[in-house]
């Protein structure tokens, strides 16, 4: 069996040797790209790229194929051997070139870049770690170590999918994606967990702000109601995306998103060890540890997948990177720093509460001025982090329907866009305030579209676009391996949010 150095870095940046050498790199920039162009015009060539920074040619005599029967569609997508095939080839290359003409700048660098997937990913699922190592007992250590590599990978592949035709053609999004790998259905599904994602989880973040500031302001004799304070909230979140026209503009807010979620981690870490169970109630019998409990695994694995989801935001950040080839770099130590953090306040709250800690953790902890500022940070990365998520999802739709301001001017696109915008978070708040329920309603829907955007769809779309003969044995153990993870995730998150929705409804 390969070193698991060979594996990884097979993972990272894999040399092909395929024949199209639009597909040849995976992460390639913009002068790479011209020069594999002189080069291909001067003649049969074939690009190897090896770990970032490298790269070679190599000259191969062109392959010359007698039964296109043979071909392995994934391996050649560009290639059509009907007429229907040649028809929608011919849509998704006029679509392509639409979206050509409204490439925003990469100006975005690594930290910028980091933040914002950080920023995203960690949110208010950090809170919910200690109580996970209570349903699993101390393996969630394990779940939570291997659910960041599937994370991390997952993010490769979904970037890979983008460069399936090469820097030139680079797609946008998830459902453009999906429609390459599976034509209008497959964008159709795409685009509705994506946007289930997206816009859910923003009001998710409402929900859950302005049930923070409410429950911080009752305390001081303000009798304002929550839902007041989530309409606020709505306002408050409504200011940034009104403004912000791509993501790289979102840096200063990111930063801040992930020093409040430190500031919440190291509080909730530190006030754990100096403030166990027996020293808050040394009359009561010890909290109980176990180093597994079978039962609670399926339930847990999906909070704690939940937890690294933010991939629908991806395709942007790339997008707005300066270096794009930095990506891998990007995704692994962001999933390394969120499972670092996840470890850190998830031992340390088990150790400290056991079988008896709660979500969030910060309701086990000693109420007092600690508490008051984890929550009051929590409260601020929450905010912060909604207009990233509305962004992607405005972003996507900007692209779809070509809202430009070389196409529309520059007074009459900010207007079209600004309208549009505020009319989503009006939306997004009434609904919030509207359904009955919604929060578990909500994890019923992110059990389904999280996981699914998390391990399953980036999987699926990579071996469809590039066919199963790309990857190694060994690699493809592995990609079953976070199949069978996604969808246990999937099935037991659904059906334990059906079981609150259950108790919800008896009363």
């Amino acid at each position: 069996m390969p070193p698991v150095t060979t594996f990884l870095r097979r993972v990272l940046n894999r040399s092909t040797t395929e024949t199209n050498a639009a597909r040849d790199s995976a992460y390639p920039e913009a002068e790479e790209a011209a020069v594999a162009a002189e080069i291909s015009a001067a003649g049969p060539v074939i690009a190897i790229h090896g770990m970032p920074g490298e790269s070679a040619i190599m000259e191969a005599p062109s392959p010359t194929f007698t039964d296109t029967s043979s071909i392995d569609s994934g391996k050649m997508p560009l290639e059509a051997t009907t007429e229907k095939e040649q028809v929608v080839v011919q849509e998704e290359e006029a679509e392509e070139s639409q979206l050509q003409q409204q490439q925003l700048p990469r100006n975005a660098g690594f930290l910028r870049s980091f933040s914002n997937v950080v920023c995203i990913i960690i949110g208010t699922g950090c809170l919910q770690i200690p109580y996970a190592f209570a349903k699993t007992g101390w393996i969630g250590i394990v779940i939570v170590v291997v659910s960041a590599f599937i994370g991390g990978y997952t993010g490769i592949l979904t970037i890979r999918c983008l460069y399936y035709r090469g820097a030139e053609n680079r797609l946008h999004s998830f459902p453009q994606i999906g429609r390459a790998a599976f034509g209008k259905w497959g964008q159709y599904a795409t685009q509705f967990f994506n946007y289930l994602y997206s816009l859910g989880t923003t009001c998710l973040y409402i929900i859950l702000s302005g049930q923070f500031i409410y429950q911080l302001v009752s305390t001081l004799g303000v009798t304002v109601t929550q839902k007041v304070w989530m309409v606020i909230v709505a306002v408050v979140i409504w200011l940034p995306v009104a403004v912000l026209k791509e993501m790289s503009e979102a840096a200063i807010m990111a930063i801040f998103g992930l020093l409040a979620s430190i500031v919440v981690i190291v509080v909730a870490t530190v006030m754990s060890l100096v403030r166990p169970y027996t020293a808050m109630y040394p009359n009561l019998p010890p909290p109980q540890h176990d180093v597994a409990i079978g039962i609670g695994v399926p339930v847990a694995l999906s909070s704690i997948v939940f937890s690294y989801s933010g991939s629908v935001v991806y395709p942007h950040v790339e997008a707005s990177m300066r270096r794009p080839k930095q990506w891998p770099m990007v995704i692994g130590s962001s999933m390394m720093f969120c499972a670092a953090c996840y470890l850190l306040i998830g031992v340390a709250g088990y150790w400290a509460y056991g079988d008896q800690v709660v979500s969030p953790v910060l309701d086990s902890i000693p109420t007092g001025a600690p508490a008051t500022v984890a929550k009051i940070m929590i409260t601020a990365h929450v905010i912060i982090a909604a207009p990233i998520m509305l962004l992607s999802f405005y972003l996507e739709v900007e692209k779809q329907w070509n809202i430009t301001a070389e196409r529309l001017g520059k007074k009459r696109e900010f207007t079209i866009r600004l309208v549009y915008r505020s009319i989503v978070v009006a939306v997004v708040c009434g609904i919030s305030l509207a359904i009955p329920y919604f929060s578990d309603f909500l994890s019923l829907i992110s059990s389904i579209a999280c996981v699914t955007m998390y391990a399953i769809l980036p999987v699926v779309c990579y071996l469809k676009l590039y066919g199963h003969r790309i990857a190694p044995w060994y690699e493809k153990i592995w990609m079953g391996f976070v199949l069978v993870v996604g969808a246990v995730a999937s099935i037991w998150g659904s059906i334990d949010a059906i079981k609150n929705l259950i108790k919800d409804a008896q009363g």
